[in-house]
């Protein structure tokens, strides 16, 4: 979690950053990256975080999708968190 100066669309000033996803090539599949992910943007959540940024692999990208993450005119992406669940 990292603090900045707050802004209209994030006011908290809090952001967050997945550094590395990885799984064995062997458990690939079985949605363990997923529960992680999951697990952590629940963390941010429970602590005002509402903007999480990651740089995906090609192989990744379509997970970070599909629990909301869009591109960003960088090679990252991003996602606004609802504060509720």
């Amino acid at each position: 979690m990292e603090y900045r100066l707050g802004s209209p669309g994030n006011p908290t000033g809090t952001s967050g950053y997945v550094f590395s996803v990885a799984t064995d090539p062997d458990l690939r599949r079985r949605g363990y990256s997923r529960a992680c992910v999951e697990a952590l943007l629940d963390w941010y959540r429970t602590r005002g975080v509402r903007r999480v940024d990651l740089r995906a692999s090609r192989e990744g990208e379509p997970l970070y999708a599909s629990l909301g993450f869009v591109r960003t005119p960088d090679p990252s992406m991003r996602l606004t968190l609802s504060l509720t669940s």
